[in-house]
């Protein structure tokens, strides 16, 4: 992985000083040029980098192979730091600079609210990203998303929930955009199933230590806390309340990312409950989940993958799928008809369908527990 993480961040150096073509009118031979806003310092970098290598490890193949029509897809990539203001300023620059054909892959909640306005202004639009955020869906929205969306995450936490007969749920998120979005999801799912929630507490995602928070939760006699949060801040607040002997059952989303559990908490990890987005990451059983691992053994990656590095390669995938079945010159709009009126994607065996009324690709979605050693126990 860590080979990964260094071809990504040579790739953004590389992208950085490129010189941008038109998206109206590029001759053939030229690169595809894309543009991301990534979070690539600060405590959301690990899930960034995580979902950039599975981008880089797909589009280094197709290049490989050829690239689209004979013509490489370069990424774009400027640092925003999980900060809304330089997001929207790096999809200013990059749709009236560097005059990329659509922007991709958005790294959160906060971000892609920055960003849609930019787009809309340049017609352009987001492909991809990791959020599920129901303000970034609809119709109207310019995002085609390749995930589930967090309510539906919610729902299947919430039906999970209820049908191990868990009642007493404590709610936790993370005072953000991101947090406060879910939040919401999770208090409707609550009061729907007539189980309104023990109690509902938020975070700052910038403090590291939450005693307090953890004690609240315990002391409420919660069978089970949902800690909506994303990254590190996700970890710092779980680590607080694992460091007691005795706490409610966690659970919590796909953006929390497994691989830092582990890394962070070590066995105390283990019985940590996750929604997911994307077929386990190891069973190979899945077409495509064979196909992504047989690319990290052909690049030479170190470890097993993860869920994030998954979703980054399966977004990759159908982006570049979009941009092959475009007829003619690959310009903003025509991209975006193509988007819109193609059948369903059959991606070796995961299914994303985009229409105009229907910009929610995937409805595909999982249950896990973490076990012994980080691994999985489902």
């Amino acid at each position: 992985m860590k080979a990964a993480l260094r071809r990504i961040g040579l790739h953004c150096v590389l992208a950085m000083g490129m010189v941008a073509a038109s998206t109206a009118a590029l001759a053939a031979g030229e690169p595809i040029l894309v543009g991301q806003s990534a979070v690539l310092t600060g405590p959301f970098t690990p899930n960034s980098l995580a979902f950039m290598e599975g981008q880089t490890l797909f589009f280094d193949q197709l290049n490989k192979a050829g690239g689209v029509g004979g013509r490489p897809v370069k990424m774009i990539t400027y640092d925003d730091a999980y900060i809304p203001e330089k997001a929207a300023a790096n999809a200013e620059k990059l749709l009236a600079t560097d005059r990329v054909v659509c922007l991709f892959g958005t790294m959160g909640t906060g971000i892609g609210a920055a960003m849609v306005p930019v787009a809309a202004k340049y017609d352009s639009f987001i492909f991809g990203g990791l959020t599920g955020a129901a303000v970034l869906r609809g119709p109207k929205v310019p995002i085609y998303h390749v995930r589930e969306s967090y309510a539906d995450e919610v729902a299947r936490v919430m039906n999970h929930l209820t049908t191990v007969g868990l009642t007493r749920i404590a709610i936790v998120s993370s005072d953000d955009a991101y947090g406060k979005g879910i939040e919401k999801d999770a208090l409707a799912a609550l009061e729907k199933s007539k189980q309104p929630a023990l109690l509902s507490l938020r975070f700052d995602p910038k403090e590291k230590d939450h005693p307090a928070i953890a004690q609240q939760v315990i002391a409420s006699g919660a069978q089970a806390v949902y800690v909506i949060a994303a990254g590190t801040p996700a970890i710092n607040i779980i680590r607080s309340l694992v460091a007691a002997p005795i706490h409610p059952q966690i659970y919590t989303n796909s953006v929390a990312s497994s691989f830092l559990l582990y890394k962070e908490l070590g066995d105390k990890s283990r019985g940590i409950v996750l929604s997911q987005v994307m077929p386990p990451f190891w069973k190979t059983r899945f077409p495509i989940v064979d196909e992504y691992q047989r690319a990290r053994k052909a690049a030479g990656s170190e470890g097993e993958g993860s869920y994030l590095g998954l979703e980054g390669y399966v977004t990759a995938k159908a982006f570049a799928e979009s941009l092959q079945r475009v007829k003619g010159p690959i310009t903003t709009e025509s991209l975006r008809r193509t988007i819109e009126n193609s059948p369903a994607m059959n991606l070796n065996g995961f299914q994303v369908a985009l229409r105009p009324d229907n910009r929610n690709g995937s409805s595909f979605g999982d249950i896990t527990m973490l076990g012994s050693a980080g691994k999985f126990a489902q």
